[in-house]
């Protein structure tokens, strides 16, 4: 049997590694220290301890930008922070943070198939950085509520975000996607990883 180790194991800190799939999930893009807080659902002092030690590996570099062109009528400096995509260890971190949200997606399949009679899952929006999405996961099946969300309160301390979710019972399913439903239709359309599927061949059409 394979054990499952945390990313939290290998890097000592639930913030640390909430910040690096931040970081090397959004390369691109820089971000301030409270965009930061409100994104990981960190304390701002853990923050700026974590983003302080990021900056002296040198993976995090900071930039200032001015908010007025006229700083003497209230303009203010604000430091964001970026990715730095020169670091060395930057292409090596971002595979193995892959290769945990991974293990995540599988243990959440292996949860949730412990619910009930779940016969798809998939997952969207955030999990495949689909901007937008009106849901991250879908569930068909039967599902108590109240175990589902229990399931996904651990999750969202896993991934540290909140994560949107839909359950359907299989009839809902297939009648909405038989009245081509908008939001299942999108749904369909969208790119998406799925985990389970047991669907009966009734409710496989268009998927």
């Amino acid at each position: 049997m394979r054990k499952t180790v945390s990313l939290e194991q290998i890097f000592g800190s639930k913030i640390r590694v909430r910040l690096l799939k931040l970081f090397l999930g959004h390369p691109q893009d820089s971000f301030y220290v409270r965009e930061i807080t409100r994104a990981t659902r960190s304390h701002i002092h853990s923050v700026r301890r974590e983003l302080s030690n990021l900056c002296k590996v040198g993976l995090i570099h900071i930039h200032d930008d001015l908010k007025s062109e006229l700083p003497q009528l209230g303009g203010t400096k604000r430091k964001f922070y970026a990715t730095n995509q020169e670091c060395v260890i930057f292409n090596e971190l971002r595979a193995l943070l892959v290769k945990g949200q991974l293990f995540l997606q599988e243990e959440l399949a292996r949860q949730f198939s412990k619910l009930g009679s779940v016969k798809y899952l998939a997952l969207t929006g955030f999990f495949v950085d689909l901007q937008g999405s009106p849901t991250d996961l879908l569930a068909v099946g039967r599902v108590p509520k109240n175990h589902c969300q229990e399931l996904i309160s651990q999750f969202e301390e896993e991934f540290g975000r909140t994560i949107n979710y839909t359950v359907l019972p299989l009839k809902e399913f297939i009648e909405r996607k038989e009245m081509m439903d908008r939001f299942l239709y999108n749904f369909l359309e969208s790119k998406k990883v799925v985990l389970i599927d047991k669907l009966p061949n009734t409710a496989r059409m268009g998927l």
